[in-house]
């Protein structure tokens, strides 16, 4: 069953929301809180990341718009939808922007639940406001990001378009974790490890790298799998995209 998280920071609200979905037999609830803050840290988690995440406008510490951003900044994975108990046009064109897929007003029950629906389904919804577009999860990541539909070369996932690629249990559209700050990403790698993601992104082969390296196929696994965790990512294509985007390789040799 799909997982759901919940921000709100009115505990009696995020009570009801819980009981709602539960009771409609959709989703698991995976965790709820009122810290928009400490809500972007648990998404970025594997073990506590949601397939869906709904998100209120209005919370104490940081805007629910805010929140978003960042959140698809690093993420094509975790669908977000909006919810307001004011009126959503007053959200909807910036939500939008930062990534949602979604705004919904949460004192109407039938609404929400049709929100849920269709997020979880890889779809966009915000009735009340049609002229305002919401993209999916991963067209959302790619232009927030400023990523092309694809990635070049057909060694990043077998050639499949970023934010495409399934991964734990999640359903279409969902996709790989971009946790990396631009900040770090110039100098948290070793030379040998940008070395092999170089190599990885060119050849698409771990024996042809680790040949190139002198090195065994299982060595140049366990230093792929050091590297998404240093990037923060859950999967190779996403580790690519990242160093990529993020360090400036896009603009230099290759």
């Amino acid at each position: 069953m799909a997982t759901i998280a919940i921000v709100d920071n009115d505990r009696f609200t995020r009570r009801a929301l819980r009981g709602l979905l539960e009771d409609s037999g959709l989703c698991d609830v995976l965790w709820e809180r009122s810290d928009g803050l400490v809500a972007e840290q648990l998404v970025m988690r594997p073990e506590s990341r949601p397939d869906l995440l709904l998100l209120d406008m209005s919370l104490g510490d940081v805007s629910g718009v805010e929140v978003c951003r960042a959140i698809r900044r690093r993420s094509a994975g975790v669908r977000i939808l909006g919810i307001t108990a004011f009126p959503p046009r007053l959200y909807a064109p910036d939500l939008a922007s930062a990534g949602a897929q979604g705004l919904v007003t949460k004192d109407v029950d039938e609404e929400l639940l049709a929100g849920v629906r269709a997020v979880l389904d890889n779809r966009t919804y915000c009735p009340s406001v049609p002229g305002v577009r919401f993209d999916t999860a991963s067209a959302a990541f790619r232009r927030v990001n400023g990523v092309a539909n694809g990635v070049s070369g057909g060694a990043v996932n077998g050639g499949r378009e970023i934010g495409q690629e399934g991964g734990q249990g999640r359903g279409p559209g969902a996709g790989p974790d971009c946790g990396v700050s631009s900040t770090a990403a110039a100098s948290i790698l070793t030379d040998r490890e940008t070395a092999l993601l170089e190599g990885y992104a060119r050849t698409g082969s771990y024996k042809a790298i680790a040949r190139e390296l002198g090195v065994t196929d299982s060595t140049a696994r366990n230093t792929m799998t050091r590297i998404k965790r240093k990037l923060g990512v859950s999967s190779t294509a996403a580790a690519i995209l990242a160093w990529r985007d993020l360090n400036a390789w896009m603009g230099g040799p290759r």
